[in-house]
């Protein structure tokens, strides 16, 4: 559920502040994020070539306009990496946006891309290094960085994908990637669960906050297939669902 988490927080963003919004997706062209953050205004996932053929081209046009025209003209702004990326192009890339496009937020999906891009053959040292220059950026400029880090694989019967509760720990290769960061937040669901309702519920839990201290579960959110838009779940139902 990362890119659902992203994307709302990407249209959230655009949305419910003026702040200028970066976003590297580097899984994924830069016509399919602009379709992922429309497909969260028009509530259907219009990434799907039969559900964006139920909208007229007005209806789209006027979507657009509102994400990225009239008030919010210019305000966001998405690296188009034409499937080639080299760490140093996606650093400057970066700072343009934050210092040049004077981004607030930048959204980068995900670290272990960058690190791919790194080209050394030693996971936790390009970590290390990837994390050392974005913590340095954030402290230089004061802009936000929202960056998807992968998990290892656990040990044990129980991985990831039937919602093993998350730890530190289990970010995947290097340590720093918690000690740098201001705040860690962890998605857990149960993909294979038998019951739908669980199998499309991630709960959030905060591994790490450094500005108020308070970690544990935070709340749960609930996905909606047909309008492709994530919803909170009140408490009791979100603990209720650790039971």
């Amino acid at each position: 559920g990362k890119s659902s988490v992203t994307r709302e927080l990407e249209h959230h963003l655009i949305k419910n502040t003026t702040d200028n919004v970066g976003i590297i997706a580097l899984e994924e062209d830069w016509r399919r994020t602009i379709d992922g953050i429309l497909s969260i205004e028009a509530n259907a996932r219009l990434y799907v070539d039969e559900e964006r053929d139920k909208f007229s081209k007005e209806e789209l046009d006027k979507m657009f306009d509102i994400l990225y025209d009239g008030a919010n003209k210019n305000r966001v702004w998405v690296h188009s990496h034409f499937g080639t990326n080299d760490i140093d192009d996606i650093f400057t890339k970066l700072r343009f946006m934050i210092i040049g496009c004077d981004c607030k937020w930048v959204v980068i999906d995900h670290l272990h891309m960058l690190v791919s891009a790194v080209h050394d053959g030693d996971e936790r040292r390009a970590i290390d290094s990837i994390m050392t220059r974005l913590r340095s950026l954030v402290e230089e400029t004061g802009a936000g960085i929202i960056l998807v880090s992968h998990l290892r694989r656990v040990d044990g019967n129980k991985g990831h994908e039937n919602g093993v509760e998350v730890s530190l720990s289990h970010l995947r290769g290097s340590n720093s990637i918690g000690q740098l960061s201001d705040c860690v937040i962890a998605l857990e669901r149960n993909q294979q669960a038998d019951d739908p309702d669980e199998a499309r519920t991630t709960r959030l839990r905060v591994l790490k906050s450094r500005y108020t201290g308070d970690t544990g579960l935070a709340c749960s959110l609930r996905y909606n297939n047909e309008t492709v838009r994530l919803f909170e779940l009140s408490e009791e139902e979100t603990f209720d669902s650790t039971e």
